[in-house]
């Protein structure tokens, strides 16, 4: 879901900070999603996991223009 989200902000233009942010938030939540999946560590694992979904939620509102 997040690369649709991404080329969805990029065809209509928009790119801000918040946009940024929700990116690298997006990239080193499912980095960290991996390395802690491999370790076996549930309860960051699933920090991490969320992590990403906060990311495409911004993305969703920087696209709405809710942000």
């Amino acid at each position: 879901m997040f690369a649709p989200l991404v080329l969805t902000a990029r065809a209509l233009s928009i790119a801000t900070a918040v946009t940024a942010f929700a990116c690298a938030l997006y990239f080193w939540s499912r980095l960290a999603h991996v390395v802690v999946f491999t370790l076996g560590i549930p309860v960051l694992r699933t920090l991490s996991f969320a992590g990403g979904f906060v990311a495409q939620a911004l993305l969703v509102l920087a696209i709405l223009k809710l942000i």
